[in-house]
């Protein structure tokens, strides 16, 4: 009886929930990214949903371009310590510079999250939206499309913010 061979099944990294964040970080768009690092829009589509992981080649370009450690990239989820990755030196000397610092991450987490959730509300509206035609949820069609809108205006701000605060590395 020969013995049974088996498959190694690697584990899940954090790749795609990374670049997803650290390209929202950046106020950049998936074609800007694929662009930048000579790949496709739909290859960086498929990295950030966890359909695919990159081959080597990809994984380098992409922790290259965002200047983060590629174990890091892999291992950690860079969304729940944000100022980790950061290319701006705060000096955690004070205790000022310290509670400037541990909120100024959590406004990131709390930012990440929030477009989580945008997104989540916006693919439900959509399908929603698709099911029902009647008259009567015109209005109310009417009032999601300006709250939606608000949220997407606020997020974007706080994106705006947290890109002044961390400004990318000059090249």
């Amino acid at each position: 009886m020969k013995p049974v061979k088996r498959k190694h099944i690697p584990r899940p990294t954090h790749f795609g929930k990374n670049l997803r964040f650290l390209r929202r970080m950046k106020g950049l768009s998936q074609s800007a990214i694929a662009k930048a690092t000579d790949m496709t829009r739909n290859n960086i589509a498929s990295y950030e949903s966890g359909l695919v992981e990159p081959n080597a080649k990809n994984f380098y370009k992409v922790s290259k371009y965002f200047s983060v450690d590629p174990k890091k990239m892999l291992d950690s989820i860079l969304s729940e310590n944000p100022t980790e990755i950061s290319q701006v030196d705060i000096s955690t000397d004070n205790i000022v510079d310290q509670y400037l610092t541990d909120h100024m991450e959590q406004f990131v987490i709390q930012t990440n999250e929030m477009t989580k959730i945008l997104e989540g509300y916006q693919t439900f509206y959509d399908l929603q939206r698709e099911s029902t035609v009647d008259k009567s949820t015109r209005e109310l069609y009417s009032t999601m499309d300006d709250l939606l809108s608000l949220l997407k205006s606020l997020i974007k701000s706080n994106w705006d913010l947290i890109q002044s605060v961390y400004p990318e590395e000059e090249e």
